[in-house]
């Protein structure tokens, strides 16, 4: 797509959104009566706001898809085809000179973990009993229980101000109070945590051994899919762990929870409460710590055109594997162990800050599962976002998965 088109297109959806912006404030003035210049000025400047920042969203796949054709026609494409695949410390560190990273290559090199990246593969049902995937049915001991979270308030209201204004008084106030009455039914009763995924660590351990992790035996991570656990301590209620070391002959694939199928689970998730089976291929990597990661380091000489440099290193990796990292890597990246890919601040020491330790303590707390939105299998964290399930090494090594730490990133 040439750039001229794409500001054309800009163009007309701000157009657009200015025309609606005055359309909704004339169908105000209709609804409630005159609310005076200074009101018709604050309710256009809102709504135009708001439609302007969805801009973003709508426009994001094509600016992607047009990055991804420029860069098939430069020189910086034609480095990352050539980008060697790293299988120790030493050639990881060639890589990194080779992207321009000088006298920090060694460093982090030395600081790369292990990890196991999780390709998505197609959304099919009859997976094997017990394989590593997303979604489905749960390959679960007989005589362990679907996971549920505790009731809970809502900490907002449904129907709240700024939507009654955008609403009108009349205008849908009826259906925002069912909307509200429907949400607290499902909000303030025990509620069964939806299915995210299952690992089975003897399928990872056959690809790659990771220091620390289990050589068999399975993890199942539950979440609510409404209510999302940002990290704080109250929130890890919405999260569970299962871990079993019972072999897939004696795992049984559980129906789903009958509170699925209620009209008022329908009516506040619409997309549903289960999510689709996707299969997962693990690969074995070995990477060095993420852009957002290093943040957190106080190195000095780390100068805006070393981040630069490290982040196209990050970029020509991405636009070689997309399978397995996601679209320009922001979407798919699904991994066990290793450094978690932060969205926001580094995952490792926001966890240890929740938990109680000190984000000076992020060294002791290792990433156990990422997982990543998928929109095609009904899994949505926040903002294209992913879940962060996080444990102390001391808790890991032991199998202590119970006390996993969950914290969920959005963009």
């Amino acid at each position: 797509m040439r750039l001229s088109f794409f500001i054309a297109l800009l163009m007309i959806y701000v157009v657009g959104c200015m025309a609606a912006a005055v359309a909704a404030v004339f169908a105000l003035e209709w609804i409630v009566g005159d609310i005076g210049a200074l009101g018709s000025v604050l309710v256009f400047s809102a709504i135009l706001l708001g439609l302007v920042s969805q801009a973003t969203r709508i426009f994001e796949p094509l600016m992607v898809r047009r990055h991804a054709k420029d860069m098939a026609g430069t020189k910086q494409h034609a480095a990352a085809a050539e980008l060697p695949v790293w299988a120790n410390e030493a050639e990881l560190e060639a890589a990194l000179r080779h992207a321009g990273l000088n006298e920090w290559a060694p460093r982090l090199a030395q600081m790369a973990r292990r990890c196991i990246v999780l390709v998505p593969g197609p959304i099919e049902e009859g997976a094997p009993t017990g394989a590593s995937r997303l979604g489905g049915q749960p390959d679960m001991p007989p005589d362990v229980d679907w996971p549920f979270r505790p009731a809970f308030t809502p900490k907002r209201e449904a129907g709240s101000m700024p939507g009654r204004i955008i609403s009108g008084r009349r205008h849908r106030a009826a259906r925002l109070e069912h909307s509200g009455q429907v949400e607290s039914e499902i909000r303030n009763r025990e509620w069964p945590l939806s299915f995210v995924a299952q690992i089975d660590f003897a399928e990872l351990h056959s690809v790659c051994a990771l220091d620390g992790f289990p050589s068999a035996g399975r993890l199942l991570f539950f979440c609510d899919p409404f209510d999302w656990p940002w990290g704080e301590e109250e929130d890890q209620a919405r999260a569970r762990t299962i871990f079993t070391r019972r072999p897939g002959e004696q795992l049984q694939r559980k129906p789903f929870p009958k509170e699925f199928d209620e009209p008022a689970a329908r009516e506040l998730m619409p997309r549903g409460y289960a999510f689709k089976p996707r299969s997962l291929r693990p690969t074995a990597w070995l990477l060095p710590p993420p852009v957002s990661s290093i943040a957190r380091f106080d190195w000095p000489g780390w100068s805006v055109a070393q981040r630069d440099a490290y982040q196209q290193f990050w970029d020509a990796l991405y636009a070689r594997y997309p399978e397995v990292f996601g679209p320009d890597g922001n979407a798919g990246i699904h991994q066990v162990g290793g450094v978690a890919l932060s969205i926001q601040e580094p995952v490792e020491a926001a966890c240890a800050g929740h938990a109680g330790d000190g984000p000076e303590f992020a060294d002791n707390w290792q990433l156990v599962l990422q997982i990543d939105s998928d929109v095609e299998a009904g899994m949505e964290w926040g903002d294209a976002g992913r879940l962060y399930l996080c444990a102390r090494k001391q808790d890991l090594a032991t199998d202590r998965f119970d006390r996993c730490w969950t914290i969920l990133q959005s963009h």
